[in-house]
């Protein structure tokens, strides 16, 4: 290509760039008085009901994940590089987001912080929750974990034989740009699919979240890392 049209288009794009109006917009820099962590947050920790409707987890649990969420970065400070939050606020911001399905924008006009900022912070902070809880709410089964979920489940339920109960559960997404039918459902709407095996108390042995909506739950299962891992025996 010619240069001199690549340098005119160059020029263009730059003249049609938007020029930046303030470093930091009046809404964000007003995020320590008016941000919802700083004021309908101190709030909802008075009504353990309240904050449980808003945030979809007790006040207790918060305190004690928000404690873990600290060490772990304490020991990685990589994970929130270039944020100058507390942890509290990081996880008040990410319990919101992932319990009540909101967008990015509606969390920085409810928190005062970017768009941008909210889109990068999120992602790491679901990163360090999962580098927290793996070990300890998803250890590996060995062989004894196996067979006692196996006798509980003949205790239970009188079927023998049963390492755990599986199903597939859709979750609702806005189809993401140039994804065609990938992940729209039989259930006619757009959605990633939660694999999940629990044994008899309920509680969740194994999970396997992002196929495509289009996908059956066999044919999840058959891609998923255990699946795999029954076929080679280890």
């Amino acid at each position: 290509m010619d240069p001199c049209v690549v340098y005119l288009a160059y020029k263009y794009i730059i003249k049609k760039r938007r020029k930046r109006r303030w470093s930091v917009h009046p809404i964000n820099s007003a995020r320590n008085l008016r941000g919802t962590y700083y004021t309908l947050h101190k709030e909802l920790r008075r009504d353990n009901d309240k904050f449980f409707n808003y945030y979809r987890m007790s006040i207790a649990s918060s305190d004690e994940l928000c404690e873990k969420l600290k060490n772990t970065f304490n020991k990685d400070r990589e994970l929130i590089q270039g944020f100058a939050f507390e942890a509290e606020e990081m996880l008040s911001m990410t319990l919101r987001y992932l319990g009540s399905g909101c967008t990015y924008t509606e969390l920085h006009y409810s928190y005062r912080l970017g768009v941008t900022t909210a889109s990068l912070l999120i992602p790491r902070v679901c990163v360090a929750l999962w580098r927290t809880l793996q070990e300890e709410c998803f250890p590996v089964p060995t062989e004894q974990r196996w067979r006692q979920i196996a006798q509980d489940f003949a205790e239970r339920t009188n079927f023998p034989n049963c390492i755990g109960s599986i199903d597939g559960k859709h979750c609702r997404i806005i189809a993401p740009a140039h994804s065609g039918s990938l992940n729209y459902n039989y259930k006619n709407f757009f959605s990633i699919v939660l694999l999940a095996i629990a044994d008899s108390n309920c509680c969740f042995i194994y999970i396997d979240v992002g196929s495509y909506g289009k996908e059956s739950d066999s044919m999840v299962f058959r891609q998923c890392s255990l699946f795999r891992k029954l076929e080679e025996d280890t």
